[in-house]
């Protein structure tokens, strides 16, 4: 769903701030947003969360998991897609058993302009990931 005008997604925000410190330093938050809004887009869903586990020891583009969650207690069958999202994006998915934490959740707050571009750069990495 379009966010109301000026409103910002929380995670984007957070990653604006952080990046301002650390340029160079890389940041899972667009990809959590885009594959979040690709879900939603892709399912016709009102509003969805994707769920990334990382393992302590991880950096860059690996992480332990992918959950979709439609309800706070069941995960959901869309699962798989946001999994082979994250995949078609350069992720290395593997969990080793070791502790994890959950990465910050995107909040939906987004423009109809960036939805389509989520979605469309989802499309495409997967188009390319499908294609090798």
């Amino acid at each position: 769903m379009p966010a109301e005008p000026g409103a910002r997604c929380a995670l984007q925000v957070a990653q604006e701030r952080r990046l301002r410190g650390h340029p160079d330093e890389f940041g899972m938050e667009q990809d959590i947003c885009d594959v979040t809004v690709w879900i939603q887009e892709k399912f016709r869903l009102s509003s969805v969360h994707v769920w990334v586990d990382r393992h302590c020891g991880h950096h860059g583009r690996e992480i332990s998991g992918v959950t979709v969650l439609m309800s706070p207690t069941h995960p959901d069958p869309m699962t798989p897609a946001a999994r082979g999202a994250f995949l078609a994006l350069g992720y290395d998915i593997e969990d080793t058993g070791a502790n994890i934490y959950a990465h910050p959740l995107c909040d939906g707050n987004h423009s109809r302009h960036e939805i389509l571009q989520a979605y469309a750069r989802i499309e495409s990495a997967l188009r390319s990931f499908r294609s090798r």
